[in-house]
């Protein structure tokens, strides 16, 4: 495996990819969607923290995350890194980031439009 490995969304060789980081095999899953010859894919792996289990939707570059009963769903993924002995990153939005690491970390980190200052900041600022 290379030492760190980008792919545009979430590709078969992004798959296998993550599957080989958490020493394991992809395994297609017994649903698709409508019309979908690429399958939907999960990647399983037992980590300090608990179980991961990643299911992988090429079709509509999607990235489902279960880590014991927390559960993350990352829609539209531009672009998916493997980094080897350490984590899987998935890309997606404006600036999103899903991290899945090998000792079963998930960090989740989104950006949001500029909201205005609420009045107690607008004091502090004036003030």
């Amino acid at each position: 495996m290379k030492p760190r490995q980008q792919f545009d969304g979430v590709t078969p060789a992004a798959i296998n990819a993550a599957a080989a980081l958490f020493n394991c095999e992809a395994e297609r899953q017994p649903y698709d969607l409508p019309n979908d010859d690429q399958g939907v894919w999960a990647v399983n792996y037992r980590a300090e923290s608990g179980n991961i289990r990643m299911i992988l939707w090429p079709a509509i570059n999607r990235v489902d995350v279960a880590v014991g009963p927390h559960m993350w769903v990352v829609k539209g993924v531009q672009e998916v890194e493997v980094i080897n002995d350490l984590e899987v990153i998935a890309r997606f939005g404006q600036n999103g980031v899903i991290t899945i690491a090998l000792n079963g970390q998930v960090v989740l980190t989104t950006t949001s439009p500029s909201l205005p200052a609420s009045p107690l900041a607008r004091e502090a600022a004036e003030g």
